[in-house]
């Protein structure tokens, strides 16, 4: 099996665009100010008059939108503070201990926290699109108005969660496992990369079996001689890049393919990676096969 280096789902990609407004005689009018989405994204460009455009990155929408607006953790920042806990607030980037705040700084924390929340709109959520808007003070003291519209971006190199076996993609993967089923002088395995054929053919429970957040890949050997290839998280992690996404899912391929020709304890090449040294071992073993080291 081969291990997540993070049991955290990964992060996805989001299009995040930012339309900025200024109040000006009780009316907000447009305002080229990129201020308020760099901040967050760390770069952006402009693609109107006060549209601007960015990326960020989330586990799904709502977390993407939450990186921008900070509402969930300004609210929790308010709760710190009145539980006694150090707290972080919007007009200073230390942290302060509560502790050590008179009862009038703590009010006026209490205020800052409280107004930030009450100027930060609750975030709605439509398909694959999220929108949210926050109100703002430029260093002149000008009311800001930003409108916030995050976009879930296209997947990379699987353009559905279902792979076809007709596709580029599944073509590529079946030549991996001719190639290191001769490499290895074993057997062509059973194998899937899609998780409804398997509960299809081998039951419900087999749901569980391949939504283990730990591994990426998992081998059943025995009778069994089945691999199971998570490709929609290799899409998910490395989908941005495809040269990274079919050598890590290359390396996986090995990998399981390692783990089915030297199951046996008895075999004298066997090799297990629970600790450190076995798992170094153990890489050193799949790096050799995906070079093209051939067995008997």
């Amino acid at each position: 099996m081969r291990k997540r280096k993070s049991v955290v789902k990964p992060k996805e990609k989001f299009t995040a665009y930012a339309k900025v407004y200024k109040l000006v005689d009780g009316k907000y009018v447009p305002e080229n100010d990129s201020d308020t989405l760099l901040k967050r994204t760390y770069h952006t460009e402009g693609i109107g008059l006060n549209e601007f455009k960015s990326s960020c990155k989330g586990k799904d929408l709502a977390s993407a939108m939450e990186t921008l607006v900070l509402k969930k953790k300004w609210m929790r920042e308010l709760k710190k503070l009145e539980q006694g806990k150090e707290i972080k607030i919007p007009s200073s980037h230390c942290t302060l201990d509560v502790s050590y705040l008179s009862d009038l700084e703590k009010k006026e924390h209490e205020n800052e926290l409280k107004s930030e929340i009450g100027r930060t709109s609750d975030t709605t959520i439509n398909g694959l699109d999220a929108v949210a808007h926050k109100v703002s003070f430029n260093d002149g003291g000008e009311q800001i108005l930003t409108v916030y519209n995050v976009k879930q971006q296209e997947r990379k190199i699987m353009k559905s969660s279902y792979i076809r076996s007709n596709s580029v993609l599944a073509k590529w993967i079946h030549k991996r496992f001719e190639k290191y089923s001769s490499n290895l002088n074993c057997g062509m395995p059973r194998y899937h990369i899609n998780r409804r054929d398997m509960v299809e053919k081998f039951g419900s429970y087999m749901m569980e079996e391949t939504s283990d957040c730990t591994c990426i890949g998992r081998c059943w050997t025995g009778g069994w001689n089945l691999i199971w290839i998570d490709v929609n998280y290799h899409d998910l992690k490395w989908g941005s890049n495809p040269k990274e996404f079919r050598k890590n899912l290359d390396n996986t391929i090995a990998h399981e393919m390692v783990h089915l020709k030297f199951d046996r304890r008895s075999h004298p090449l066997h090799v297990k990676h629970d600790g450190s040294k076995q798992r170094r071992e153990f890489n050193r073993r799949v790096n050799q096969v995906v070079r093209g080291k051939k067995y008997d």
